[in-house]
């Protein structure tokens, strides 16, 4: 009997011998009988890294938890669901999964809790875009030049292990303090609320910046090209933004979501951008005031920025009116032929951005 212990892509054959030393090692590890069945013979370096990170205590189906829990069965479930997780299979219950559930479901009893929902939704989607981030780059920088060396399948799932046991908890520890930072950081921004006292809302203008032709580039490109590409722009993008004091607040495929308070310091990312970028790049800008809601931003600038971008001609920055009249005079501004924009009803007059 030959088994496999990596996907299908990147298949490697371990006997019958060397399985049930892969087997004996996980059950000495911890796993129970069950957890190396639903494993075996595919994920068994899954299993060791859950086994590495997992903290003292007993590890339970999500059912089970709820039945021993005096938590809302329902309120339970729908948080699971918001961090991202899934009902069942490997991943389960750990001890410190089960304090996030307790935590998240005390703050619905002095949030709304829609609130606690949507703050798990946002906690979930940042675990899962750093967990993947993480595991791509392990996977192409560590195992794959490791099974190229000939690194066998007992070391290496040994290798799964203590990174669980010991890479982890540093990373952790990196993002608590990266994320208290961020916290302060918030906190001393400008805000008020709309009319009811229902959001946050903030004075800012609003960036996209979207790579032209990449459409195009993607369908011509490999995956290492495409990769490139993608990364440059990110960090070019986060580099600029960062340095004006703004926030990237998202990608969307080839296009960034940036705001930044002050108009003076948005035209100026959004030239430099134009001049840094390898690939040609247009910027769309718009300032107003925007909603804050779960750490994204809503409302019509967001939207005026959205449509300026797509009316921006390739290398070029357009931006409203109000972005014109916030600005400094290190800027020039020529006005562009009226143009109807979706979803804003009369023709909008809008302007080319520029140095003097």
């Amino acid at each position: 009997m030959v088994a496999k212990t990596c996907d299908a892509s990147h298949a490697e054959a371990v006997d019958e011998s060397e399985q049930q030393l892969l087997v004996e090692k996980l059950l000495e590890w911890g796993a129970t009988p069950e957890e190396v069945e639903a494993a075996s013979p595919s994920n068994f370096n899954p299993l060791a890294l859950d086994l590495g990170m997992r903290p003292p205590g007993q590890t339970v189906d999500l059912d089970e938890f709820i039945a021993g829990s005096d938590l809302d069965s329902d309120l339970v479930r729908r948080l699971w669901s918001a961090f991202g997780l899934p009902m069942s299979g490997p991943v389960r219950v750990t001890p410190d999964a089960a304090a996030a559930l307790q935590l998240i479901a005390g703050m619905a009893s002095w949030l709304k809790p829609e609130t606690a929902l949507a703050v798990a939704r946002v906690m979930g989607s940042s675990a899962s875009r750093l967990a993947e981030a993480m595991s791509n780059a392990f996977r192409v920088d560590v195992e794959l030049p490791d099974i190229a060396a000939g690194k066998g399948a007992e070391e290496r799932m040994h290798d799964n292990l203590n990174s669980g046991r010991y890479g982890v908890p540093p990373l952790l520890d990196a993002s608590n303090a990266i994320f208290r930072r961020h916290l302060v950081l918030v906190s001393y921004a400008l805000w008020s609320t709309d009319e009811e006292q229902s959001a946050v809302t903030y004075e800012r203008s609003v960036g996209f910046a979207d790579l032209v032709s990449s459409t195009e580039a993607v369908r011509a490109s490999s995956p290492r090209v495409l990769a490139t590409m993608i990364r440059e722009f990110e960090e070019l993008v986060w580099g600029e933004v960062t340095s004006a004091g703004g926030r990237l607040v998202k990608l969307i495929g080839d296009e960034a979501m940036f705001v930044i308070e002050d108009a003076s310091a948005a035209c100026d990312v959004a030239l430099r951008l134009l001049d840094a970028s390898p690939q040609r790049v247009r910027v769309g800008l718009a300032h107003g005031t925007v909603v804050g809601l779960y750490g994204d931003y809503y409302g019509e600038t967001v939207n005026l920025a959205a449509r300026l971008v797509n009316a921006a001609e390739p290398s070029t920055v357009v931006v409203s009116d109000a972005v014109r009249m916030n600005a400094s005079k290190d800027f020039t501004f020529d006005g562009l032929p009226e143009q109807e924009l979706k979803g804003f009803g009369e023709p909008l007059v809008f302007y080319r951005a520029g140095r003097h």
